[in-house]
Parts: C-alpha cells; sequence; structure tokens
C-alpha cells in the first residue's frame, strides 16, 4: 500500500469518531451542567476543529508512523509477552506522557488562540490535579495489550480510532473543564475601563 493512501486511510477513521465524540461530549456534559436532558447545547466549532486536527494529524498519521513502523524497528514485529510488554511500556511512559497528550493541547492553543506555554500549563493541571494520566492509562494501557498482541498490524490504527470514541468523551470532558477554568479565570481577571473609573 502506498504511504499516502496509507496516511489517508489512518486519519480518515480518528477524524470522524474525534468528532462524533466530542459532539456527543459536548451536548451530554451542556445537558448535565444545566440538569436537563432537553436542553439544546451550544455547538463549540473550535472545539470540535481542535479534536477534528488532533485525530487527523496525530492519531490517524503520526500513530500510523509510531505503532507501525518506529515500534517495530524498536521492538521488534513479534508478538510474544516481553515485545508487546516493551511497546506498551513506552508508549504509557513516554509516547503518551511527552507526545500524545501535550499534542492535544497544543493543537487546542492553536485553535482558541492561546500560548503554547499555556496549553502546557493546562496539560500539567489536567495531570496533576484531574488525574489525566491515570484515567488515560487505565484505559489504554490494558487496550494497547490488545493492540500490540492481537490485533493486526494493518488493523491497528482502525482498532485504536473506534476505542478513541470511548477514551476521548472522557478527554473531551477533561479538557472542556480546564477550558471553562481558563475563562473563568480569564473573565474575573479581566477589567474593563468603566470599573477603574468607578
Amino acid at each position: 500500500m502506498g504511504s499516502s493512501l496509507q496516511f489517508q486511510s489512518s486519519s480518515t477513521p480518528t477524524h470522524s469518531s474525534l468528532e462524533v465524540t466530542d459532539l456527543v461530549t459536548q451536548k451530554t456534559q451542556a445537558a448535565k451542567d444545566r440538569g436537563n436532558d432537553d436542553v439544546v447545547a451550544p455547538f463549540h466549532k473550535k472545539r470540535n476543529l481542535a479534536f477534528f486536527l488532533y485525530g487527523g494529524l496525530y492519531q490517524g498519521m503520526a500513530q500510523e508512523i509510531i505503532f507501525n513502523e518506529f515500534f517495530p524497528f524498536l521492538f521488534g514485529q513479534g508478538s510474544d509477552t516481553f515485545t508487546v510488554a516493551s511497546k506498551v511500556v513506552f508508549d504509557s511512559f513516554i509516547v503518551s506522557p511527552l507526545l500524545c497528550l501535550p499534542v492535544a493541547y497544543l493543537v487546542k492553543s492553536l485553535i482558541f488562540q492561546y500560548s503554547f506555554r499555556e496549553a502546557i500549563s493546562l496539560y500539567h493541571s489536567d495531570v496533576t490535579k484531574n488525574g489525566l494520566l491515570f484515567k488515560y492509562w487505565s484505559i489504554w494501557g490494558p487496550v494497547q495489550c490488545l493492540t500490540f498482541g492481537v490485533v493486526p498490524q494493518h488493523l491497528r490504527i482502525a482498532f485504536i480510532a473506534v476505542v478513541s470514541f470511548f477514551w476521548l468523551t472522557i478527554f473531551s470532558s477533561l479538557t472542556a473543564q480546564s477550558q471553562k477554568d481558563r475563562d473563568f479565570v480569564d473573565n474575573s481577571c479581566s477589567v474593563s475601563v468603566d470599573d477603574v473609573q468607578k
């Protein structure tokens, strides 16, 4: 299979699943915040665009390279216990906390037009205060054991896209809460000219 077709087929399911996941999460969160399931929730286009870009760029194309080219080069092609464990540990403690999750925050910062420093600060806050990594590991540790031990290489990214639907519901809720906290701080710290003149 050619490289461009491989990247296109890898990114298509993740684009769609991330957009739908974020849409569902936005509606669920808005109804929960208002205490009413019948309330029509506003659609946050920027937030959805951030998940769309993250899905295509990282979860589709980058993971294709990382999991199907780089990992076999580093750890081998095998599905024996040692090889699978090596891939899962490397993904859990190197790739995810240093690349996968920070990239999501950086993409979101581009869309929402805040600094990379602030994006990393939000990521750090979600890790230390909201248990982001523990939630990530509780889902992706077992899933990656299946990914590298059972799922055929050509189906790995599609399999990850399916599981991502559920993970990203949690992740979208977490990042939305961080965004609300950030907006609250921004709004409470802003002082208008009228306030100063009073």
